[in-house]
């Protein structure tokens, strides 16, 4: 499934997968809990608060939001998906104990490498909280903070867009290198599988201004 669930290889089709009613409807509630628990953590990240329009804009341009950036600023377009608003949000939604989704279904994060055992998240996981955190920022696109109906408020299909932008980020870096793939993803799951404290560096999906494909890493 891609975007309420996820499969362990890149290459899979989940667009066949069907799901009953109250599967829906867990899936749902499901998505809505994760947006509601990152708010905060975006919020914080990103120092939203009254007025902060042309911050918000800036960050939505090019799906900056995913990429950290250095001491200075500079946007690190070798690690996408690495903010820490993303790590942040994975751990604590899906690897924050041991009856967690994430920690329940280490057995399913497999290498997309023949011959190498290293853990890694799959695609749908990672695009599934790109989306969350966009959606959040459209919340606050306006300036304003967004009213209690809008943090609770999270609508699969206004968002599926995004959700497949972010699905062909990923695919995109696959198809041009397995082993850079697999270390960014292999390198998410280690983030997030370790304490609160320990995270990756701080600081297109339409287009890809900022991913910098020739500068990620294959060790």
């Amino acid at each position: 499934m891609t975007f309420w669930g996820w499969t362990t290889h890149p290459a899979s089709d989940f667009r066949n997968i069907k799901c009953n009613t109250r599967q829906m409807r867990r899936l749902s509630a499901f998505r809505t809990g994760i947006k509601k628990l990152a708010h905060q953590i975006v919020v914080s990240r990103f120092a939203l608060r009254r007025g902060c329009s042309k911050e918000v804009e800036e960050l939505l341009k090019s799906h900056k939001y995913i990429f950290p950036t250095n001491q200075n600023g500079k946007v690190l377009g070798d690690q996408p998906f690495c903010d820490e608003a993303m790590i942040d949000t994975l751990h604590q939604s899906l690897f924050d104990s041991e009856n967690s989704i994430g920690v329940q279904s280490h057995e399913d994060f497999v290498s997309v490498l023949d011959g190498n055992d290293e853990p890694e998240l799959p695609i749908a996981m990672v695009a599934l909280i790109a989306t969350v955190i966009y959606a959040i920022l459209m919340d606050w696109r306006s300036g304003n903070p967004p009213s209690s109906l809008q943090v609770k408020s999270f609508d699969a299909t206004v968002y599926i867009s995004i959700y497949k932008a972010h699905e062909a980020t990923l695919t995109r870096i696959f198809e041009g290198s397995k082993k850079q793939y697999h270390v960014l993803m292999a390198r998410l799951y280690k983030a997030v599988c370790v304490s609160d404290n320990v995270l990756l560096p701080s600081g297109a999906l339409s287009n890809f201004d900022y991913l910098d494909l020739s500068a990620m890493s294959e060790d």
